[in-house]
């Protein structure tokens, strides 16, 4: 507990004093610091289980404390904790803008500091210390959360004065609904997009333009003035309309608060200017927190443009490079798919061609092959005959009789010139003469082979062609 007449009418810090954190290493201290400065909580047990339960995630613990602080009804969670820094000197958030803060607010006053202790809460501000117990407080003196949102109205006005998240509206407005509601209470603003902020990247990106980002505080006290006189003034919202894809966010949204997070945010009113090509790195990104005057505001877009121009023709230049390299690349891939194609077709057409000439080998190979032994057959045949042929004929020719009565010699001359003679007896029948005949190879004088022949006789000339008749009956007829 603290009396107000012990503030001093000036600018104040208040930063939380952590109690003892020697079981836990260098790491885990400092995020648990970092925790106990966002959320403002003096409750170092209750602040190491909310860390231990989001397993040290940061971001986890402070949405965590966050949703904690707005359902306990007061806007603040159990156990002692206290509002955010509030100062127009230094704070462990400074803003970065470049206005400067009005004068009048006096930053020499010594920072006054509340250290936890058990059943006490002890104040100093410079030499001077109060203290009371945890049972009660005297007359005069008030809880430590009435003064602090009390002091605020008294500490006067503080230019771009960083505001704790938590004392913004517990209702988190859809990003589609935000930027038509803010159309609707101010009017003159530029055509913000009525979406996430995903999605204004992405509409950024394929309009190639960069993303301007306004997060809007409602509770800030410069708001009001900063849309009035700057976001809503004809100059401006020309520039922003023909030269970038606007988009506006409310610091009461999570995913805002998430944004200010990540572009590292510590005042309001807040204006910034995104790659669209490059937010999802850690490039710094120009940021103005405070009020902007217009025309320094439009010197400033003219600046950011020209740089983001140079760095978007950058990109189009690599993309246009890399495009190249990957057609290029495509087309030497092409050819060299297309070369081994060709290399694989006359492969295999080579390997047709000897498949066909070894059938072919082999064919011709049987074909020889066949016609040798058919010719051999055929000789074999041929001599065969032959030998049957003259072995007929040696068995026509013996027993054959002498000269002398009832015998005849018998004279054939074969078509080639050849003579056959041989005495038979008279009762011999011509189809010996037949058989004998056809024991000789009958050809033409030109060599050629006879089939078809009878015996003739010149005088009389009479064919004989009856083998049952015997020569007696022929040398009678003749």
């Amino acid at each position: 507990l603290i009396s107000p007449s012990s503030l001093p009418h000036r600018s104040i810090e208040l930063r939380i004093v952590p109690g003892n954190m020697e079981t836990l290493d260098a790491k885990k201290k400092a995020t648990l610091q970092e925790y106990q400065m966002v959320v403002n909580a003096n409750d170092i047990n209750a602040s190491i289980q909310i860390l231990n339960d989001c397993k040290w995630n940061l971001e986890n613990a402070i949405n965590t404390a966050f949703e904690l602080q707005n359902s306990s009804g007061s806007g603040l969670a159990t156990g002692g904790s206290l509002p955010s820094t509030v100062n127009s000197g230094p704070t462990h958030r400074r803003a970065t803008s470049s206005s400067s803060s009005p004068s009048g607010r006096g930053t020499g006053s010594s920072p006054m500091r509340v250290e936890p202790s058990r059943g006490t809460t002890t104040l100093t501000s410079g030499s001077s210390s109060t203290s009371s117990s945890a049972g009660g407080h005297p007359p005069g003196w008030a809880p430590i959360n009435t003064l602090i949102e009390a002091g605020l109205s008294f500490m006067g006005p503080v230019a771009h004065r960083v505001l704790p998240h938590w004392a913004a509206e517990s209702q988190n407005v859809a990003p589609r609904a935000f930027a038509r509601k803010l159309k609707e209470q101010y009017s003159g603003l530029p055509n913000f997009v009525e979406g996430t902020y995903r999605e204004a990247c992405q509409l950024a990106r394929a309009q190639g333009r960069s993303l301007f980002v306004y997060i809007h505080c409602p509770q800030h006290e410069d708001t009001e003035k900063f849309i009035t006189t700057s976001l809503s003034s004809e100059l401006i919202r020309d520039s922003l309309n023909s030269n970038f894809v606007c988009w506006a966010g409310s610091v009461t949204q999570t995913d805002t608060y998430k944004l200010c997070s990540r572009l590292r945010v510590e005042g309001y009113p807040c204006v910034a200017v995104v790659n669209p090509h490059r937010e999802a790195t850690r490039i710094p990104v120009p940021t103005h927190e405070g009020l902007f005057p217009v025309e320094q505001m439009v010197t400033w877009l003219h600046e950011v443009k020209q740089k983001y121009e140079t760095q978007v023709a950058e990109v189009r230049r690599r993309n246009v490079e890399v495009k190249q390299n990957s057609q290029l690349r495509e087309i030497q891939d092409m050819e060299y798919v297309q070369a081994l194609e060709a290399d694989r077709k006359r492969e295999e057409a080579e390997q047709r061609k000897k498949e066909m000439e070894a059938v072919a080998e082999m064919e011709e190979k049987k074909r020889k092959e066949e016609e040798e032994r058919k010719r051999r057959e055929e000789v074999e045949a041929e001599e065969k005959r032959a030998e049957e042929k003259l072995s007929r004929r040696e068995k026509l020719m013996a027993n054959e009789p002498p000269m002398g009565p009832g015998v005849v010699l018998v004279a054939i001359r074969l078509p080639d010139g050849q003579q056959i003679k041989r005495r038979f007896p008279q009762e011999e029948k011509f189809g010996t003469l037949f058989s004998l005949v056809q024991t000789y190879d009958l050809l033409t004088p030109h060599g050629d082979e006879i089939e078809k022949w009878v015996l003739k006789s010149r005088f009389p000339s009479k064919k004989w062609g009856d083998p049952s008749m015997t020569l007696k009956v022929a040398l009678v007829s003749a």
